[in-house]
């Protein structure tokens, strides 16, 4: 048997999302207990939903519903139901239906990007929170001469390593669209397949709106250099760690959150604003469109 070299980081990450190193399927416990964050219990989001969900119920098309994307322990729908959105309320997650559940609360196990696409035709609301950072995507460094370079992971350490120069024509031209890399030893996470994933989510709306809320930047941020160091980490136990691909921490990394949303034609609106409530100096930001 032929052990490759290094690993891809997107086959290396996909692997600690639905793979055989998953983070969230695992044995280390409750993976929600590792986050310093969880949006869905803060104060902001119910009375946004509120809003959105009054759009859609002026809209056309058929039963009223709520999607939770990711929705983890359901804790969101819970509130939701508590708080009387008189809608179906549906969750999709990698894990199993929560013991305990509101009966009224349906539950889809499965990967969201695949269940996504199998879903058309809702008028209502569609949540993403905290979910697109966790999408496997591509990463680069910048070598002395500026060259973008692919990372990858060693299959033994699971640590990062800086590989060959990047070629891909589409990575390539969503880097000079979106995080041009122009110093060298910078790095930058290509966003391709966080936007491919909210073209899918976005894609069950017939009419409504979409949410989405995330750690995230925008390109006048980006072409500053605030975020040349680049944002993959790990996360374990609420903190910080180095970013290991062997299942022991949760991946993630900032959303391009501009690219995200021109990943949605379809959208009659879009609206990009900092989330008020994030704790400390969570990097987080929403994104709202409607479609009619």
């Amino acid at each position: 048997m032929v052990v490759p070299d290094e690993l891809t980081l997107v086959d290396a990450w996909e692997e600690t999302l639905t793979g055989v190193r998953s983070f969230y399927r695992g044995a280390h416990g409750d993976p929600y207990q590792h986050f310093a964050t969880d949006i869905a219990r803060g104060g902001e989001i119910i009375p946004l939903i509120r809003e959105l969900f009054a759009f859609a119920s002026d809209c056309h098309g058929g039963p009223l519903t709520v999607i939770d994307v990711g929705s983890g322990t359901g804790e969101l729908l819970t509130r939701l139901a508590i708080a009387g959105i008189d809608a179906r309320l549906i969750g999709i997650d990698l894990r199993p239906r929560p013991a305990g559940l509101d009966t009224a609360i349906e539950w889809v196990t499965g990967d969201a990007r695949v269940v996504a696409g199998e879903i058309r035709g809702i008028r209502g609301v569609v949540v993403a929170h905290e979910f697109l950072d966790d999408i496997p995507c591509a990463a680069v460094e910048a070598g002395e001469d500026g060259c973008p370079r692919l990372m990858r992971v060693d299959p033994s350490s699971r640590r990062l390593v800086i590989g060959e120069p990047l070629e891909d024509p589409a990575d390539l031209a969503w880097l000079d669209r979106w995080w041009p890399v122009t110093r060298p030893f910078m790095r930058a996470e290509i966003g391709r397949s966080r936007d491919t994933a909210w073209a899918m989510i976005t894609g069950m709306l017939d009419s409504g709106a979409a949410l989405a809320i995330d750690y995230g930047h925008t390109r006048p941020e980006r072409l500053a250099g605030t975020w040349d160091g680049g944002t993959l980490v790990g996360y374990r136990d609420g903190r910080v760690v180095t970013p290991l691909a062997d299942g022991s921490c949760n991946l993630t990394a900032h959303v391009a959150i501009d690219s995200v949303a021109e990943s949605a034609p379809r959208a009659q609106s879009t609206r990009i604003d900092r989330w008020s409530s994030a704790p400390g100096r969570a990097d987080f930001v929403s994104l709202v469109q409607t479609f009619t």
